[in-house]
């Protein structure tokens, strides 16, 4: 008996006769069990000859199930189902919420919110509420469970977690960068977008490129950093932009870094829970969630640090 256990085929293989039953097809039970016709044809094939019995009839398109594949696939599916009850018993229940995620406008809108649907995935009991900050607000003032900020920026009596470490490059949309191009970017002739959000970015990186007089350097305001990127994504000019919380529009082709030579540092952006308050559940599993997001996406942040400036 136990040398026959040892060759019986494993629960996952014997799955496989049940979906076809129900599909009465290999190429419908393949989508269904997410692998190739031929990989249920094979292991059809293996079962049949543990059992030394022929389960299944084949006409055609067609695959019809004889008495014992129906008496087996029953057994499949009651044990499936003790399983499921099983491990529904033992399984702790998830912890169930709103979990309030304060971060920059940018970066939640090009980074954090096209990630969220993976954390949602893992923690479908969670309900996370982003609330979009700008740099004059106060933390104090919000409630929040998580919030992300540059690192200069966090409370210092925080526990921040790393997430990203982004870089300052001068982009523009790639119809901008054809028509000023000729033979090499001329950065005279380009009107330059900044904002009130981000102060001083635009100047850090033109300090980069003493060819350009200052009279010379056009420029164009916004209140918001994210109004300007809508405006560099239009065609209106160059923007100088933390170009890997914005990687999406790059890898889309919607903007384009003609100068990937003369990056800036633009900090670290780090995560964090409320400080002096105890952290609840959700709030750990999303800071493990954004930490290792962010270390995925190449540029992690390394060690976390809080001390006092601006938050752009």
């Amino acid at each position: 008996m136990e040398h026959q256990l040892e060759k019986m085929p494993s629960f996952k293989s014997l799955t496989v006769v049940s979906a076809v039953v129900r599909h009465q097809s290999f190429t419908t039970a393949s989508h269904e069990l997410h692998v190739t016709p031929s990989a249920v044809s094979k292991q059809i094939a293996q079962i049949e000859s543990f059992l030394g019995m022929t389960l299944f009839d084949r006409h055609g398109g067609a695959v019809l199930p004889r008495p014992e594949a129906l008496q087996l696939a029953k057994s499949i599916d009651a044990a499936k189902a003790l399983l499921l009850e099983a491990v529904s018993t033992i399984r702790p229940a998830p912890a169930r919420g709103v979990l309030r995620v304060a971060a920059p406008a940018t970066f939640a809108m090009r980074w954090l919110i096209p990630r969220l649907w993976t954390f949602s995935s893992r923690y479908p009991a969670v309900a996370v509420d982003v609330i979009q900050t700008h740099a004059s607000d106060d933390l104090t003032s919000i409630d929040y469970d998580v919030a992300i900020r540059q690192s200069a920026a966090c409370p210092p009596d925080a526990r921040p977690r790393p997430v990203l470490t982004d870089a300052l490059g001068l982009v523009m949309s790639p119809a901008l960068l054809r028509s000023r191009r000729a033979g090499s970017v001329d950065l005279s002739r380009v009107m330059f977008l900044e904002s009130d959000s981000r102060p001083g970015e635009l100047d850090r990186w033109l300090d980069l490129s003493d060819t350009i007089a200052p009279l010379q350097r056009r420029r164009r305001r916004f209140p918001h950093f994210y109004i300007a990127l809508e405006a560099a994504v239009s065609g209106e000019g160059a923007l100088v932009a933390p170009v890997f919380t914005i990687a999406d529009l790059i890898e889309r082709s919607l903007l384009t870094e003609p100068f990937k030579g003369r990056r800036i540092s633009a900090g670290h952006m780090v995560a964090f829970a409320p400080p002096g308050q105890s952290t609840t559940s959700n709030a750990t599993a999303f800071l493990d969630w954004i930490e290792a997001s962010g270390s995925r996406c190449g540029h992690p942040s390394g060690r976390a640090s809080c001390s006092r400036s601006s938050q752009a």
